[in-house]
């Protein structure tokens, strides 16, 4: 049986070449829904860290355009990519050279212990159906509020979206915000950015 890692590994392969640009590689629609998308992460860590340069974990980077659209917003991070996928993080570091990144499923295996970052961020790695999409869910977010200090945001698909594809799973907000609620101290969904998308900032529960 194809896991979950060998189909995110096996999607997302075939579609790094040298010349194709950052948000088709990951498979968005666009650079502005994507944009849209770190700019619900930024506005949370505006509220939550004046002052402060917190450790981010992106989950999933890709080609890490997060880390550049908070250095642009003037956000600062002391940040860490992430991605399953060999191909994606070599095209990143030759077209982010010195970027910080790791090969690793910080779901399953992390290979950093509980917090060391203050925020982790995920951003469209829920979107592919793998078949058991809402269990991956229910494992990967509490995961990651396990390894986190402060903040763990991640986006979705919303069910709510008039064209849906059939390679991605859409998920109802509420629902799945009442499934995690209880492994956070809170649960906040916003979900006025895009038709087609919604965002979860959750916060770890007490130590």
């Amino acid at each position: 049986m194809t896991s979950n890692v060998e189909r995110i590994r096996q999607h997302y392969t075939p579609r790094v070449t040298r010349d194709r640009p950052n948000h088709e590689i990951l498979d968005w629609g666009s650079r502005e829904g994507q944009l849209a998308r770190f700019r619900v992460l930024a506005d949370a860590m505006r509220r939550e860290f004046s002052g402060e340069t917190p450790r981010l974990i992106d989950v999933g980077c890709g080609m890490t355009d997060l880390a550049d659209y908070l250095d642009e917003q003037n956000v600062p991070v002391r940040y860490v990519g992430v991605d399953l996928t060999l191909a994606v993080i070599q095209e990143a570091l030759r077209r982010s050279p010195g970027r910080l990144l790791v090969q690793a499923d910080v779901f399953t295996q992390s290979p950093f212990r509980p917090g060391v970052f203050d925020v982790a961020y995920s951003s469209g790695v829920f979107n592919l159906r793998l078949g058991n999409n809402r269990q991956f869910v229910l494992n990967a977010v509490p995961a990651l509020l396990g390894q986190v200090d402060r903040l763990v945001v991640v986006n979705m698909l919303h069910i709510r979206t008039e064209t849906k594809y059939p390679h991605c799973y859409y998920f109802d907000p509420d629902d799945i915000a009442a499934q995690l609620a209880p492994y956070a101290a809170s649960v906040e969904v916003v979900d006025n950015y895009l038709a087609n998308d919604f965002t979860l900032i959750l916060r770890p529960l007490p130590r």
